[in-house]
C-alpha cells in the first residue's frame, strides 16, 4: 500500500507540473483584495503558490468559486488546515495537497498567510452565520 501511495503521489506532483501551464490566465483579477495588508500579502502568496492547483481542481484541490468543496475541510478548523498545508497531505482517494503547495523555500507563516487569506476572504469563505473551529485536532 505505501509503495502505491508513492507511486501515486509521484504522478500527481508530476501532474502539478504538467498541469501548471492550464491554469487559468484571468483568474487572480476574481479574488477579492482584501483591505488587510496581511490578507494582501496571503493572496499575493496564494496566487503565486496555490492558484495553478485551486483554481482548476487539479489533484482533488478544492476550487474558490465553489463553496461545496470547502465546507468540509473548513469544518475541520484552522489548526488542521495549517498542518496540512505546511505538511502536506493524502487524502480519500489520493487526492493531495503538496506540502507548502510544493515550495519548500515558504515559510510557516507564509503558508499560514495564504491560508488565511483564502479561509477568510476567499469566495469559498463559509456564511456568515457560520464558523471556522479554530481548535479542532481532526484529519
Amino acid at each position: 500500500m505505501l509503495i502505491r501511495s508513492r507511486a501515486v503521489l509521484a504522478f500527481n506532483a508530476s501532474m502539478l507540473i504538467v498541469l501548471s501551464s492550464l491554469a487559468p490566465a484571468h483568474a487572480s483579477q476574481s479574488y477579492q483584495v482584501p483591505d488587510d495588508q496581511q490578507l494582501v500579502q496571503g493572496r499575493e502568496l496564494w496566487l503565486e503558490n496555490c492558484e495553478t492547483c485551486h483554481g482548476c481542481g487539479i489533484a482533488d484541490a478544492p476550487i474558490p468559486m465553489q463553496p461545496g468543496e470547502w465546507r468540509f475541510r473548513l469544518a475541520k478548523g484552522k489548526t488542521v488546515l495549517y498542518r496540512h498545508a505546511i505538511e502536506g497531505f493524502i487524502g480519500p482517494d489520493y487526492s493531495m495537497m503538496p506540502a507548502r503547495g510544493g515550495n519548500d523555500a515558504l515559510t510557516d507563516e507564509q503558508v499560514k498567510l495564504a491560508v488565511d487569506y483564502i479561509v477568510l476572504t476567499g469566495p469559498n469563505k463559509l456564511d456568515s452565520n457560520e464558523e471556522v473551529n479554530n481548535d479542532s485536532t481532526t484529519n
